[in-house]
């Protein structure tokens, strides 16, 4: 009987794993961060540490996703934690449980940077400068290790890495002491109807329209504009959307006769003709 060769023991990697969770309160709409790293050596043991980040004023939870991810990987490059570990890491790999960070990586590095940061239909790229700087950050880690950002399960798996990290960017949305991420004004809205993008067709029609909230995207060099209808004549009367506008003038809690584009994918305002009163009649449509 022949004798079996004795299987080879392959070595476990020594990873770096960093988990990171982003957090935005509604009331008040701070936004906070949680960072924890965990370092795993060839025996599977496992030795983790936090990174207490103080919150922003204002924030989306989107933009906290993308903050915790770029504060991950600039701790990487400062070595602001156990930088023997680091060094003995054989790669990193950052955990998100936004699929909205996850899913972009790939477009932000190869199709939204040769496109002027615009997508498929033409729209801007949305928190654009955060994903230029996640970019640039994920290139400076990756010439210190193999880097590798990756979708996983929230707080709510069971994980308990993902649950601390919860709990961290939960804790740092209330010392909101940092600026905004980004500057946005807002006015609260008067209709009863959520935002529903696509909502209003974009048919070359001229409405009245109040801005609810105006945001100046500098990357891309327009603007973006939620509004509701005001138009009592117009089907879409009531109805929250968003459209984009080179006029960077259109206030919030303001009103405006404004010309539409026709092209619903990639909404647009053609031009603001002028500002009206709330008291006065509204143009027939």
């Amino acid at each position: 009987m022949a004798r079996r060769k004795p299987t080879a023991i392959i070595p476990r990697e020594r990873v770096l794993s960093v988990y990171t969770d982003g957090s935005s309160v509604a009331r008040g709409r701070h936004g906070g961060i949680g960072i924890r790293f965990v370092y795993c050596d060839r025996d599977g043991n496992e030795e983790a540490w936090d990174q207490v980040e103080d919150g922003f004023q204002t924030a989306t939870n989107n933009e906290m996703e993308l903050v915790a991810v770029i504060s991950a990987l600039q701790a990487v490059q400062r070595k602001t934690f156990r930088h023997d570990l680091l060094d003995q890491a054989s790669k990193i790999e950052v955990f998100t449980d936004s699929d909205y960070v996850a899913s972009n990586v790939g477009r932000a590095i190869y199709g939204w940077r040769k496109s002027g940061w615009t997508t498929r239909d033409g729209n801007p790229v949305a928190n654009a400068d955060l994903w230029m700087d996640l970019v640039r950050n994920l290139q400076k880690a990756r010439a210190i290790k193999p880097v590798e950002i990756k979708w996983g399960k929230g707080h709510s798996s069971g994980n308990p890495h993902n649950q601390v990290v919860d709990k961290l960017a939960k804790q740092s949305a209330r010392r909101a002491v940092r600026p905004p991420v980004s500057v946005s004004t807002v006015r609260r809205k008067m209709s009863t109807k959520p935002l529903e993008r696509g909502s209003v067709e974009m048919l070359g029609q001229r409405l009245t329209v109040r801005i609810i909230a105006a945001k100046h995207l500098r990357k891309q060099k327009t603007s973006q504009y939620t509004y509701e209808v005001v138009s009592p004549g117009s089907r879409y009367f009531g109805n929250v959307d968003v459209a984009f506008s080179g006029d960077p003038q259109m206030r919030p809690g303001h009103r405006y006769v404004v010309s539409m584009n026709r092209d619903t994918a990639a909404p647009r305002i053609v031009r603001c003709h002028r500002e009206v009163a709330s008291e006065e009649p509204q143009p027939p449509q």
